[in-house]
């Protein structure tokens, strides 16, 4: 059924004829009449008859303005939540992130978008590993991911965000005597911790802590039981610097020599974003950044410099 249809029909009963209805929509007359002819020739009824000067609804007519009102104002209703997630008053957005990433630094971007849009709701996922954040991204599960990069998913766009440097995080007594930066030859002597090892393999920075680390003396698929055993001077932990400095402020944190870096990322489909995910980019990324990147095919190992290096 055409909505214009519809409208005009209303317009009639509402103004009382074809002549005020044409005035209050603002059209010649001729298109309001050809409307209504239209609308009886499609449903094969008439829905006015004649009552002297003046039109009145028949039984088909009294049947149809019944469900026209309803359908125009299921239509305006619709029209009015589609305006108000474009203003960005209501809306929801998803963003899946990898291990700390959903501390930082997603965690001060969405304090940002919801400051300015009170109106947004925000589901942040955590599915663990970078294979599954891209999955949920391919998949449409979430429209933004933020990774440890690189990542190579060809059918995803990317972009490098910043490099967020890895440290060692000991509590007082631990850390009593270790030089700031550490070795990372002195590392191996310390009792540590890591999470337990996620399915899909592990990303350059974590390749680089099993390295420095060695075995560790604890392994927990909970991230928090790992900071309160570093809390209680039991062990260290291998952790982003501007994560430690949020969420560990009675640790001592100790830079690696050579440091260790690692590169975070945004993925995301190769489609105009939401009004939500379009907030959310131009507070994430510099202006010169927002146009992310198709991500790179495996790169065929060529004895570079390892990825850890600033």
């Amino acid at each position: 059924m055409d909505l214009r249809l519809l409208r005009f029909f209303v317009a009639i009963i509402d103004h009382g004829g074809v002549t005020r209805a044409a005035e209050a929509l603002y059209v010649a007359q001729p298109s309001v009449s050809q409307a209504l002819r239209t609308l009886e020739q499609r449903l094969g009824v008439s829905l006015f008859e004649r009552a002297g000067r003046g039109l009145r609804l028949t039984d088909a007519g009294r049947e149809l303005e019944i469900r026209a009102r309803s359908v125009l104002a299921e239509v305006e209703e619709a029209r009015a939540r589609v305006e108000r997630v474009a203003r960005l008053d209501a809306g929801r957005l998803i963003v899946a992130a990898a291990s700390t990433l959903a501390i930082h630094p997603l965690g001060p971007w969405v304090g940002r978008l919801l400051d300015a849009h009170p109106g947004l709701r925000v589901h942040v996922r955590e599915p663990g590993s970078v294979p599954a954040v891209l999955a949920e991204i391919t998949e449409g599960a979430a429209e933004i991911g933020l990774v440890e990069l690189p990542v190579h998913r060809a059918s995803l766009e990317t972009v490098e965000l910043a490099r967020e440097e890895m440290v060692i995080a000991a509590g007082p007594g631990l850390a009593a005597g270790l030089p700031d930066p550490l070795p990372r030859a002195l590392v191996r002597d310390l009792p540590s911790g890591a999470l337990a090892l996620a399915p899909g393999g592990r990303t350059a920075s974590e390749r680089t802590m099993a390295e420095v680390l060695g075995e560790p003396r604890v392994r927990s698929a909970r991230r928090q039981l790992l900071w309160d055993l570093v809390g209680q001077d039991v062990l260290v932990a291998f952790v982003s610097r501007a994560v430690a400095e949020r969420l560990l402020p009675d640790v001592r944190l100790r830079s690696l020599d050579p440091p260790v870096f690692r590169r975070v990322g945004l993925v995301r489909r190769p489609e105009p974003p939401t009004p939500a995910a379009r907030a959310l980019l131009e507070i994430a990324l510099p202006p010169r950044t927002r146009r992310p990147r198709r991500a790179a095919p495996p790169a065929t190992p060529s004895g570079g410099p390892t990825p850890d290096r600033p």
